[in-house]
């Protein structure tokens, strides 16, 4: 099967590996050229770590065409804010029976480059879906070269519109075979705990990062008090999942599933995280850890949360504190229902909409 992954950062990196190490014939797109180069100078993919090996794509290009035409299922594993510019590039090379897989699609990932596309006037018949967090916890180790730390087991994939089903996303539980089928894309948005997790970690230790000490962001950067902030965060991300009537996992159920982490408390079973011994904190503030997870989490977060009479004090207080700190307004240009066209909807809407894909 011809698979498109659309980024060659950690996560690209890493998934493209894994699928060729299938049997997959796997095209890779970076936007900067020097990645691919050294891709192709070293004849394929390099894997340390709980897989390993030299493995082969057949393509490897900077140039959209060249990676998407004839691809039976695109992979896109660029950082969530850039999601929709890099699909409505992508526009012109997809075809109707396609798979547009997002790896990662925080929250509204699928929704989002779905109604880029229908405002471009592209009608194609698609099949989107979205994992709820990355499948790997990786790091790139070079432009060609990736450090697998773990294989993440038993996290949720949907499919938009919901009613499609599951059926043409074989090869992906062939991959992951541990993936669960989530209801729909508000069940996978929702379990997008990273904005749980990151802005309020990056909060907690601005100072230390600010200045660009080293140390171990989770295991140095989270106590008891850090753990609190972060659980008031997650309290209001699963209550709009009850108002939505959706079963949404809490973190804890997180770090037993996909991590086998153990632990009275969510302190401690973060601290039990064993491949979070390998993870640093940024070297500056300016990281994906908050723009990322504010834009495509905890703004989507407190717009869902509006929607659907949540109140989300704590979502609001690190939207508008990181809006202070960095000087711009994170509320602007984030994914929310507004600017989505979805505003109009109440929960019952939301749910048939994300069933149909009819508004």
């Amino acid at each position: 099967m011809k698979i498109a992954i659309l980024g060659a950062g950690n996560l690209g990196l890493a998934q493209a590996a894994h699928l060729s190490s299938l049997g997959h014939d796997i095209c890779i797109w970076n936007r900067t050229a020097a990645r691919i180069d050294e891709i192709l100078a070293r004849g394929g993919i390099e894997v340390h770590g709980v897989f390993e090996g030299l493995f082969p794509v057949a393509v490897a290009s900077d140039d959209l065409a060249e990676v998407l035409i004839g691809a039976e299922a695109v992979i896109l594993t660029v950082p969530a804010s850039s999601h929709v510019a890099v699909t409505a590039a992508a526009a012109p090379y997809l075809a109707d029976g396609m798979v547009y897989v997002l790896h990662p699609g925080h929250t509204f990932g699928a929704i989002a480059c779905h109604h880029r596309l229908v405002a471009m006037g592209h009608r194609l018949d698609l099949t989107f879906c979205e994992v709820q967090t990355s499948l790997f916890t990786c790091r790139r180790t070079g432009p060609a070269q990736v450090h697998v730390s773990a294989v993440k087991k038993a996290l949720p994939i949907a499919v938009f519109p919901a009613e499609r089903g599951f059926d043409a996303l074989g090869f992906l539980f062939e991959a992951h075979p541990d993936l669960v089928r989530a209801r729909d894309t508000l069940q996978t948005s929702l379990d997008n705990l990273n904005a749980s997790v990151h802005p309020a970690v990056v909060l907690a230790n601005m100072a230390r990062i600010d200045r660009g000490e080293a140390f171990l962001f989770y295991w140095d950067g989270v106590s008891p008090a850090v753990a609190r902030l972060i659980a008031a965060v997650d309290a209001e991300r699963y209550a709009i999942g009850e108002a939505l009537d959706i079963d949404v996992m809490t973190l804890e159920e997180f770090y037993e599933s996909a991590y086998e982490a153990q632990g009275a408390l969510l302190h401690d079973k973060m601290l039990n995280c064993a491949p979070y011994a390998e993870i640093h904190a940024p070297k500056t503030l300016d990281t994906r850890l908050v723009f990322e997870d504010l834009l495509t989490g905890l703004v989507p977060y407190a717009s869902l949360g509006r929607a659907v009479g949540v109140l989300t004090p704590a979502c609001d207080a690190l939207i508008s504190l990181w809006s202070i700190v960095l000087e711009r307004d994170f509320r602007v240009g984030a994914r929310t229902l507004e600017s989505m066209d979805l505003a109009h909807l109440d929960a019952e809407g939301l749910r048939r909409f994300v069933w149909t894909g009819l508004r």
